[in-house]
């Protein structure tokens, strides 16, 4: 089950966060996310006449309407910084984990705040409609969860 740690809502855009258990198959883990982002709304969406995930990805109206969350993006990608379309999450890996957090192993905590303050500078990622995505450690060095977070324009 993912932990939601909210939206922030910024000039024209949202940012969001969510922990969820550690997986490998970073995929599988953002498709739970968003299965239980949706599930959680359902009554929203099923008011427009949507019933499942994949009526709602399939309707279009994301794109007319985005979700300000999880749903806004669908696929894991692995690129460059500042390269991942509308719709990618972007793993942040190796010397990235390092200039963004500090350390090669940060924590719940670290990211949160990091992400938290996000929208004082330079922090990605930089396209709405995009995410990002890194591994959260345990206290005794060990993966502990998947922390996913964007930004949705309007």
């Amino acid at each position: 089950m993912p932990y939601i740690i909210g939206t922030v809502t910024c000039v024209g855009a949202s940012k969001w966060v969510y922990f969820t258990p550690f997986d490998m198959d970073e995929q599988a883990a953002l498709d739970r996310l968003r299965q239980a982002v949706f599930a959680r709304d359902a009554d929203y969406y099923r008011a427009e006449g949507v019933e499942t995930l994949a009526d709602l990805d399939d309707s279009g109206r994301l794109e007319e309407e985005p979700a300000h969350s999880a749903l806004d993006v669908r696929r894991v990608v692995r690129c460059e910084p500042d390269t991942e379309d509308a719709g990618d999450v972007r793993m942040v890996e190796g010397p990235e984990v390092l200039e963004l957090f500090g350390t090669g192993r940060p924590s719940r905590e670290l990211i949160r705040q990091a992400v938290k303050r996000s929208g004082d500078g330079w922090f990605p990622p930089f396209g709405r409609g995009s995410g990002c995505c890194t591994v959260a450690y345990h206290s005794d060095g060990h993966a502990f969860e998947l922390c996913f977070w964007g930004t949705t324009g309007d």
